[in-house]
Formats: structure tokens, sequence, C-alpha cells
């Protein structure tokens, strides 16, 4: 095992990043994105724990086509679908970082992602199969 690598950090490493992901799950179920459309007569808001939760149109909007209203009202629900997915991606760049997220939304290069996880993974199991067999030898197996 690299003597450079601690396990204690390794594991409040992975604590943190349960906490994290914890935190994410409560903070994005409790969002709230919201659209309007029509100078605000038309409003929406959009749950993270609910999905499209209300649609208000207030009395002054009836004045309008009922096709100006029946788009106003799409136009107000895809923005409040859309500010929720906006809050949603920086609540995961917080969890995830800059570079994951970069992958995910396409700016990034996923491969580069995969070739450092599996890099990663490598050196963990060779570090674990030196323990192994350092522990083998120590038993005399």
């Amino acid at each position: 095992m690299d003597p450079n690598v601690d396990p204690d950090r390794l594991v409040e490493d992975a604590l943190r990043q349960m906490r994290q992901v914890e935190d994410f799950q409560r903070r994005s179920a409790a969002m709230v994105g919201r659209g309007e459309a029509l100078d605000g007569l038309v409003t929406a808001e959009a749950r993270g724990d609910a999905g499209l939760s209300q649609i208000s149109i207030d009395p002054r909007a009836m004045r309008t086509s009922s096709q100006d209203l029946g788009e106003a009202t799409l136009r107000a629900a895809q923005g409040a679908l859309e500010d929720l997915r906006r809050q949603t991606m920086e609540a995961m760049r917080e969890v995830l970082g800059d570079d994951v997220m970069a992958a995910v939304d396409g700016t990034g290069d996923p491969g580069k992602l995969v070739a450092e996880a599996e890099q990663r993974f490598q050196m963990s199991a060779d570090e674990a199969m030196e323990t192994l067999e350092r522990l083998r030898r120590q038993g005399g197996y």
C-alpha cells in the first residue's frame, strides 16, 4: 500500500461525499423553479419533488385570445421547468465538480474522465493486492 495514502482520509472523503449526496437530495426535493409569461400575468412553478406544481392566471390575462393564453401558459410552464433544471445542475456541480459536469453537459471530454477513473481504480487495486501479499507473507501463508 502506498505509504502516502491515509486510510482515515479515504474514509473521511467517502463520508463527506455521502453527506454531499444526501444534502443534494434534500436540496433538490425542496427546489422550486419559476416561470412567467404575459408580463407576469401567467406564472408557473415546478418543484423538485413533484414536477409542475402550480399554474396561476391573473384574471387580466383572460382578455387575451384562448390561443395566446394557452401559449403563455405553456411558456410559463417551460420556464419553470427550465429554472428548476438550471438550479438542479448548479447543485449537482457543487457535488460532482466541474470535470464531471463538463462531461455530463457535453463541454468536457468524457473519455479523459473515464481514463482518470480507470487509472485511480487500477492504483487502488494494485495497492490492495500489495497489502494482501504483505499480510500473506506476515502470516506465513
